[in-house]
């Protein structure tokens, strides 16, 4: 059996409820995007051979897959294009399950999403990485019960995005972002945010986020985008070092802000970036524009338009 999977990334735009004093944790809401993707190919093989990036990563993967379901044997893995690492565009979470489908049906293992995605300890705070491969489009996920840690956060809420919807992804060439044991340590270093701040939060996501692109009101979802970009940001400040993971993150978020795009914020931890904007044209002028800041003086980075992917990942 030869297959062939290409997935989405994600933006993630912010997480919910730190608090988990009404039994449940966490909670987030994003997106999936089309650029960049994970496309990859992949047959049984007599042992394992890896081309392309995350070669590393992968044979992790699998090692561990077909060891904990004593398969001998391998797979001829060929990564053709990938998702960026520690970018804040979700690239583990869909190497994982597109590795763990891949496996689980060359070898017939009988594994569910859960088995996949848990065993290989992805959704453990944001289910919306497991939620754009599954479903694409704009995703709200209701996080964890505190008892149960163990499982995909449900999906409260998608959406399609609207096509002429569009996205303009900047990633300034900086030292930014938390993953793996020290986004663990910096979950864990935190006190809870107040009440306050959650009942704001999720206000905004009830009342304002998920009416707007039911409505395809593209102004009210912006501006929900960047509240709640900026709310959970300040309380990141004292582990970040700011309302950003970076100064640099800070001044293109606000010049985007300044060119007229409806939203902006940080992905995850960054260090990508990205502003909300409507149509082919508004997108080019403002990539054109983002690409003379993002490269201005000694600074360096790329800058790219892409849409929603309202399919999720295709498996052929």
């Amino acid at each position: 059996m030869r297959l062939r999977i290409s997935t989405p990334s994600r933006l993630h735009f912010g997480i919910i409820d730190m608090r988990g004093d009404l039994g449940r944790l966490h909670g987030s809401a994003g997106v999936a995007i089309k650029t960049p993707r994970l496309t990859l190919q992949i047959e049984e093989a007599d042992e394992i051979i890896i081309t392309g990036t995350r070669s590393d990563r992968a044979q992790q993967i699998i090692e561990q897959v077909l060891s904990d379901h004593k398969v001998e044997g391998g797979v001829h893995l060929d990564i053709q294009s990938d998702i960026p690492e520690h970018m804040g565009f979700g690239s583990g979470t869909q190497l994982t399950i597109a590795l763990g489908i891949a496996l689980n049906r060359i070898f017939g293992l009988g594994m569910t999403y859960k088995n996949i995605v848990v065993g290989q300890g992805r959704s453990r705070r944001s289910g919306i990485g497991t939620h754009t491969f599954l479903h694409g489009g704009f995703i709200v996920d209701g996080g964890h019960a505190i008892n149960a840690p163990e499982t995909i956060p449900p999906l409260i809420h998608r959406s399609d995005v609207p096509d002429d919807w569009l996205f303009v992804v900047c990633t300034p060439d900086i030292n930014s972002g938390f993953s793996g044991a020290k986004e663990t340590t910096a979950f864990k270093n935190l006190e809870p945010p107040p009440v306050e701040m959650i009942a704001k939060v999720s206000r905004l996501v009830l009342m304002q986020m998920i009416p707007s692109i039911v409505e395809r009101d593209i102004t009210l979802f912006g501006d929900a985008m960047t509240k709640l970009d900026t709310i959970f940001g300040d309380y990141w400040a004292t582990m970040q070092g700011g309302t950003y993971s970076h100064p640099r993150i800070e001044e293109c978020v606000n010049h985007l802000l300044q060119n007229g795009v409806y939203g902006a914020g940080q992905s995850s931890w960054g260090p990508a970036l990205y502003g909300l904007v409507e149509g082919n044209s508004q997108a080019r002028e403002l990539a054109d524009e983002m690409d003379q800041f993002l490269n201005e003086g000694q600074n360096t980075g790329v800058v790219f338009i892409t849409g929603a992917d309202n399919k999720g990942a295709q498996i052929y």
